[in-house]
């Protein structure tokens, strides 16, 4: 039976990560920075919690599994673990362990002389994996069992904490409003995170070795291509109340942006959502099944947000 350390299992990622190995039948230890948090009651996993000062009982932990799951997005204010990346990486490498790490931060780069042009189009942004990044996990992939990058979109979900999305839905008693950063119907790339998980849980499942094929594999998570538009449309039909989209006032996102550091990252993806993003193709990570609908993965996400 495989056996998997989670880490961050508090936060929507590492709970979906949890219930996919686990229904897969993966033994898995989760950890939780804080026992208060809610997580997952499943069979197959056990939780621990662990502080920045555990870092020998973190290595405890690893030396009774093959694979370590680490979350890194760009647009959470709230850190998934009390340890870096650096650190778990430090650890695959001592361990020999193989380490899955899903992320959405991206270097990209804009050719601003073609944007200054009013009559071109402003095509879509090419992004990658960090260069940093990138070229320290080539170093510790001679070290590692394997090193899986699985790379997404924006997360489709509505809670402000989790999410852009939840950001920029304002709610009333009767109506909710959108703010769109681009035009209504540019499309988007949007991860619904428990079909990310299910993914990755059947991959790593059905194609236990890739000894062959390197030791270092990225790959990109197509998700739903939705635009603001669509979500508005979805959105209706999951809150049970009309939807309205208004234009993002960027100035006002700007001011705001000088004391809150989610909100200056909002801005340094400001070219992005007026752009949209290309994302290599040749390596997309196949889906388990066929993908939640765009409409359902909103309703549950709504759910969630309500109940709370």
């Amino acid at each position: 039976m495989k056996r998997a350390l989670v880490l961050g299992v508090e936060h929507v990622m590492g709970s979906c990560l949890c219930e996919s190995l686990t229904q897969h039948e993966w033994d898995v230890l989760g950890v939780v920075s804080d026992t208060e948090t809610t997580a997952p009651i499943l069979g197959n996993l056990t939780l621990a919690e662990l502080l920045p000062e555990d870092l020998d009982f973190l290595y405890q932990l690893a030396e009774e599994v093959d694979t370590v799951f680490f979350h890194q997005p760009y647009e959470s204010d709230e850190t998934n673990a009390p340890f870096s990346l650096e650190t778990i990486i430090t650890l695959c490498e001592n361990l020999k362990l193989q380490l899955v790490i899903t992320t959405n931060q991206y270097d990209f780069s804009t050719n601003w002389l073609p944007s200054l042009a009013f009559w071109r189009k402003k095509n879509p942004i090419p992004v990658s994996v960090p260069s940093a990044l990138l070229q320290r996990l080539e170093a510790a992939s001679s070290h590692c069992e394997q090193i899986h990058v699985v790379c997404l979109g924006h997360t489709l979900d509505c809670r402000n904490n989790e999410g852009y999305l939840g950001l920029l839905i304002k709610e009333t008693d009767d109506r909710l409003y959108i703010q769109s950063p681009s035009a209504a119907n540019l499309q988007h790339h949007w991860t619904y995170l428990p079909d990310l998980a299910s993914s990755i849980a059947t991959h790593l499942t059905d194609c236990p070795s890739q000894a062959n094929k390197g030791a270092l594999h990225i790959s990109y998570y197509a998700g739903h291509e939705a635009s603001i538009a669509d979500i508005a449309r979805c959105l209706t039909l999951s809150s049970g109340k009309p939807v309205f989209i208004t234009p993002l006032p960027w100035l006002a996102m700007d001011v705001i942006s000088l004391f809150s550091p989610l909100f200056r990252r909002f801005m340094h993806l400001r070219t992005l959502w007026q752009q949209g993003i290309v994302t290599p193709r040749s390596h997309s990570l196949t889906q388990s099944s066929e993908q939640t609908p765009l409409a359902l993965a909103l309703s549950q996400s709504w759910r969630k947000k309500t109940i709370k």
